[in-house]
């Protein structure tokens, strides 16, 4: 593993090695068990619990517990100090979230003002930072039908297909490349693009259909050789952190007049009276009359779910049909909810389910974090990815990768910091005030900067420049004060994932992360969340020591602490 040897991190190494020789013994107890306990985004369930099971890097005794709930769920958690976590009933508390989307602030009803009231009495301040990159793949089947009778099955024919390395083997496996350019998907989940015979798609695969040459069906329903198979939409039941990337990037990618207009955490519905109701499927589902926070009020979701218990199709009270009566008609442009990245992940590789006893279709198309794609550690070899293009290179189509979301995410800087990523005190870019009312200029302090900068400005994340187009990050949000035996693990573990001591979860080849198609942050990131956070920084600009800010994380006490005399999480 390479080695971080510049001056830069001279103490941010000693630092961890400290941590690591203080962890002699397990964390907690933390509610009954000596483990660390985290819940939220579903997106980065896979790439967690191979950093928790990778020993070393990790100290022997470091354990941790994470509980894919979605990000909305995670957010509850790391605000409240009762039981959020409806598979831990006992978890009072978790050390750690994560969320795709950002915290609020400024109500008595937001995520930071909750977080000041029921847990910074006894953890501290509350923490909000970008942790993982993370691309948001068009997730596909490559057997888009098949027939039931002579299991005889039916691929997409992809023109360009790509490969990723396999992230056991280190070999390139073929994970999708099937051509999406920014007007085609703009029209797929607009709910104008409805069927995979689509001369837009044709023309993106070289000319050539999608259609299986073995395959003696499309075309043949109606007698006419334009007839496909349809398009399925699946997105998330819950209030998801991956939706809230996706649909930032639609309402800001996709042309005026389409039926995502703002990023949120739900897609566009439109919550009449008549509408579908999930809540009683799960309990806290967005989707329901009277329901608020959706990405535009032009309805796009249908009234069924794939249940991920039967792994079949069901539907709810209320709204129309999602799923097509036909094998080779057009879909109706609206979602099939799946709750979790786990179960949209299962909805895409079921077997095609639509049609006769002797040719039925998939067809389906969701988003979904990439450490799902077929390459990834632990992911379906039956859920590819489709490749995208911006405008300002559209012939040049990316898989969403470690390195791709890299390069959407190169050139923005952290809060306060100069080009390095060092402190710097002057940030005139303005960001939402925790307090509430007008923006204020970024400042490491606030923990809402720290996602906000991600999306001012005119090169942002939500249309980036370069790299994979639809990527966003995984936020971890923390506590600055940790129980005596929770506190190396945590700084530990967060260490890794920043770089330091090594980077056995960050190198852009062999890391964890990118085996995952998850990247790292930027260097500069790196350095700004360590000096920050990880330690108490002798970095000084404008007279104003960083370490003096108070912002890093320390091992809780009554009393004799720096700034954490509290009794700690």
């Amino acid at each position: 593993m390479k080695r971080i040897n510049s001056a830069l991190f001279l103490a941010s190494v000693a630092s961890m090695a400290l941590a690591s020789a203080a962890s002699a013994t397990p964390p907690g107890p933390n509610d009954g068990d000596n483990a660390l306990h985290g819940t939220g985004a579903s997106s980065v369930t896979n790439v967690l619990n191979d950093e928790f099971n990778s020993k070393p890097p990790l100290a022997a005794d470091f354990a941790a517990t994470y509980v894919p709930t979605g990000s909305g769920n995670g957010k509850a958690a790391w605000r409240s100090n009762t039981p959020q976590v409806v598979a831990q009933p006992t978890w009072n508390t978790v050390q750690f979230a994560f969320s795709d989307s950002s915290i609020t602030a400024g109500t008595s009803t937001s995520d930071l003002d909750l977080y000041n009231v029921n847990v910074k009495p006894f953890a501290g301040n509350g923490i909000q930072v970008p942790k993982f990159v993370l691309p948001v793949a068009f997730a596909y089947n490559p057997v888009y039908a098949k027939n039931p009778t002579s299991g005889v099955e039916y691929r997409f024919n992809v023109q360009s297909p790509q490969s990723l390395p396999d992230a056991v083997t280190g070999l390139p496996k073929v994970v999708g490349g099937l051509r999406l350019s920014r007007a085609a998907y703009c029209g797929i989940f607009n709910g104008t693009i409805k069927n995979w015979n689509n001369s837009t798609l044709t023309t993106l695969n070289g000319g050539v259909s999608l259609k299986d040459p073995a395959d003696p069906n499309w075309g043949t329903v109606d007698n006419s050789s334009t007839q496909g198979v349809p398009i399925r939409l699946v997105g998330r039941l819950d209030k998801s952190g991956t939706t809230d990337i996706f649909t930032r990037a639609l309402a800001a990618q996709c042309p005026s007049g389409s039926r995502i207009t703002t990023n949120a955490e739900a897609l566009a519905f439109n919550p009449v009276s008549t509408a579908p109701n999930f809540t009683t499927v799960r309990s806290d589902s967005p989707y329901k009359p009277g329901g608020t926070g959706f990405a535009g009020t032009t309805n796009s979701v249908g009234n069924q779910y794939f249940d991920k218990t039967s792994l079949s199709i069901l539907s709810v009270s209320g709204g129309v049909v999602s799923q097509p009566t036909s094998a080779t008609g057009d879909g109706t442009g609206l979602f099939l909810l799946a709750d979790g990245s786990g179960t949209v992940s299962k909805a895409i590789e079921a077997d095609p389910d639509i049609g006769t006893s002797t040719y039925r279709v998939n067809g389906k198309l969701g988003y979904i974090g990439a450490d799902f794609i077929a390459n990834a550690k632990g992911a379906s070899p039956k859920v590819y990815s489709a490749a995208l293009s911006r405008p300002s290179a559209t012939s040049t189509f990316l898989l969403p990768s470690a390195a791709n979301a890299t390069n959407a995410f190169i050139g923005i800087l952290p809060p306060q910091s100069a080009t390095n990523g060092a402190f710097q005190v002057a940030d005139t870019r303005l960001v939402r005030n925790p307090a509430g009312g007008a923006d204020i200029q970024a400042r490491r302090n606030n923990p809402l900067a720290w996602y906000d900068v991600l999306y001012v400005g005119g090169a942002n994340l939500a249309a980036p420049t370069a790299g994979y187009p639809v990527t966003g990050t995984t936020q971890a949000l923390l506590n600055t004060c940790y129980k005596t035996n929770n506190f190396p693990h945590i700084v530990q573990w967060l260490g890794y994932n920043y770089g330091t001591p090594t980077d056995a979860f960050t190198n852009t080849t062999t890391g964890l992360l990118a085996k995952s198609n998850i990247a790292a942050v930027s260097d500069e990131w790196k350095r700004a969340v360590i000096q920050t956070f990880l330690v108490n920084s002798n970095e000084t600009n404008s007279s104003q020591r960083l370490g003096d800010l108070d912002l890093w994380i320390e091992s809780a006490a009554t009393s004799g602490k720096d700034h954490c005399n509290v009794t700690g999480n």
